[in-house]
Parts: C-alpha cells; structure tokens; sequence
C-alpha cells in the first residue's frame, strides 16, 4: 500500500487483485483502490495498472531518490497509466524536495469529473514509496 499524507492531503493506493498473465509476469493486472482525501472531499475509486508500468515507475523513483540524496540534478518523472485513471508528475524542486502533481480520474468516460492537485515532497517521503510500490508490484494472485 501508498500512503503519502502531506498537512490534510491524504493519497492511498492500496492493492486487492491481482490477474496473472501466464509466462508474462510484466503483463499482469494489478488492481487497486485509489483514495484522495482533502478537508473538503473524499475521492474513492478501482483502478488498474499493469506490473509493468509499475516497475517502470519504481526503477524511475528510485533514480529519483538517489539525485535527491546526493544533491544532484534529478529528471522530472511522469507516470500516465495505461488506462488513464492515474497521473503522476514528479517535478524537482529547487528545495532538495518534489512537487508531485496528481490527476485522478474516477471513470474512464469523457464525462468522469477530473480532479488535480500538487504536494510538496522531501526525500524523507520516498522510502515508504519506494516500499509501497514494491509492495503493490508483488501482490499475490
């Protein structure tokens, strides 16, 4: 699970299902709730994201964190999930920290209301990420 809570901003992501793709382990569906809570609404939703895309993410955070530890330059990180429903933008700060710009669509559908927001991460935030998507990327069949 991801849980990253900044003042009263609060993203969760917590796995529930997962569908094996024989020989193709990259290829599985890994099924997920998806909850963003503010002091003025709460957002729940299912979504999917293959165990591919989600490595992906982890090896590219990981660079992240590494530059960020260091002091050096890092590459701004954007995650557009194959079905649309999440969309993760990590921007470098010029304070040793990210601003991570997040799009939540509850339903695939033009119609589905759209809801974006920004939060300001330090590299203290990314083990437990780091943690969290290794733990979503491994959930049992």
């Amino acid at each position: 699970m991801i849980e990253i809570i900044k003042d009263k901003k609060i993203l969760r992501i917590t796995p529930f299902q997962r569908e094996n793709t024989p020989d193709i382990p990259e290829s599985d569906w890994i099924q997920v709730y998806v909850e963003y809570m503010l002091p003025e609404i709460k957002i729940q939703y299912q979504a999917s994201f293959t165990a591919g895309e989600l490595n992906l993410l982890k090896n590219n955070i990981t660079g992240l964190y590494m530059n960020l530890v260091k002091g050096k330059i890092a590459n701004e990180i954007v995650f557009d999930s194959m079905e649309n429903q999440l969309n993760l933008i990590f921007s470098p700060s010029l304070r040793k920290g990210v601003l991570l710009t997040l799009t939540l669509r509850p339903e695939n559908s033009a119609e589905s209301i759209i809801v974006s927001d920004c939060l300001g991460m330090d590299e203290s935030y990314f083990p437990a990420l780091l943690s969290g998507l290794n733990e979503i990327i491994n959930w049992p069949s």
